[in-house]
């Protein structure tokens, strides 16, 4: 009888164990790394200079989920994109400060968009690294270089212009990637809220970097696509209730999102509150199940001529589709296989992402 109880409470734990281990999507031993234009508290300089008010602030929110996760994250690399690069990493050291956290893992990465080649010169004289290179490019090269292969994935909630120098310069550690998870992507190019266009910025900002990225044939992409990042809001009353009323760590990411949320709602009547976009990344990371997804789609990058520094061009869309589509003359066309992600198994999901996103800083 002992032994037979003895059995069944070892068959107990193991059970209880096995469901705390699988509590979310991540693996033992994946690894982290980010490629951010974080935005939080920065109040001007939107757009990568040119804009007066604040910039978006969903990449925080992505982080703290990682954070909440108790993810092993080994690298955060700002650029310029929602703000100038050097702003960005500012608010994300501030950011990650106002929670406690004091990990060296941030590192300032590309100031401006890709060349669309690498830079030669006639006569060539010696050969030199790419100019591309920057100490965020490095960070992500060390964390895959001291890391197995296919335990590190890569976050792009920015322009992709890091990640396409660190395939371009290092090409060997690029490929230990387990996969790159990126907020990217709709049906048509042309995506729209609430009847209004808006601009798939972290393609548009550097068109082509995301050509290189979806083009290449080893490490696995993963699209989430405008037709279901535009689900789920920290609503005004939550932000209002932190910056108010909450610990100091919810006061600071409180007060630090109510001005992008104002901004926001004043374009887009419908919303209440800050929209979650590049928090679906982590979300999807840690969820998958929850996620409507399809392997084997075809992404297009149509590349007709570079932004300017709103992303207003015309001329780039990125599709992320069932089979191929037919791109304008001229234009220069990056093509690649993608998981593309265009909504939710059900309803309930969005309500998650919410609670999920709250409880992430409700923490503190």
């Amino acid at each position: 009888m002992k032994q037979l109880l003895a059995s069944l409470t070892l068959t107990l734990i193991a059970i209880v164990t096995t469901g705390c281990s699988s509590s979310n999507g991540a693996a033992p031993g994946d690894v982290l790394l980010f490629s951010t234009d974080y935005g939080l508290g920065l109040i001007n300089g939107a757009t990568n200079g040119p804009d007066s008010h604040a910039a978006d602030v969903d990449d925080a929110y992505a982080v703290t989920l990682a954070l909440d996760g108790n993810l092993d994250i080994q690298g955060i690399v700002t650029l310029f994109g929602n703000d100038k690069a050097k702003p960005s990493h500012e608010s994300a050291y501030r950011g990650l400060s106002a929670l406690g956290y004091t990990k060296d893992i941030l590192a300032l990465g590309a100031q401006g968009f890709l060349d669309a080649e690498a830079v030669q010169f006639d006569p060539p004289g010696e050969e030199l690294p790419p100019f591309c290179i920057n100490d965020g490019v490095q960070l992500m090269k060390d964390v895959l270089d001291r890391n197995a292969s296919d335990t590190v994935t890569l976050f792009a909630l920015g322009p992709f212009t890091d990640i396409a120098c660190l395939l371009r310069a290092y090409p060997d550690s690029f490929n230990k990637l387990k996969q790159i998870i990126g907020l990217v992507g709709s049906g048509d190019g042309k995506p729209v809220l609430q009847g209004i266009d808006v601009v798939d910025f972290n393609f548009a900002m550097d068109p082509t970097a995301l050509g290189l990225v979806i083009q290449q044939e080893q490490v696995p992409f993963v699209a989430i696509m405008f037709e279901v990042s535009q689900f789920g809001t920290l609503t005004n009353d939550v932000i209002e209730t932190w910056a108010s009323s909450g610990t100091p760590e919810q006061q600071y990411y409180g007060q630090a999102t109510q001005q992008h949320a104002a901004y926001w709602d004043a374009i887009f009547t419908e919303t209440d509150g800050q929209a979650l976009f590049d928090a679906h990344t982590v979300y999807y990371f840690l969820n998958p199940q929850l996620y409507d997804c399809a392997d084997h789609r075809v992404a297009t990058a149509i590349v007709g001529g570079y932004p300017d520094t709103s992303a207003s061009t015309t001329k780039n869309f990125f599709t992320v589709t069932a089979s191929p589509v037919t791109p304008p003359e001229g234009a220069t066309v990056y093509t690649g296989s993608v998981r593309g992600c265009s909504g939710f198994v059900d309803a309930d999901s969005v309500d998650s992402l919410e609670e999920t996103v709250q409880a992430s800083i409700r923490r503190y």
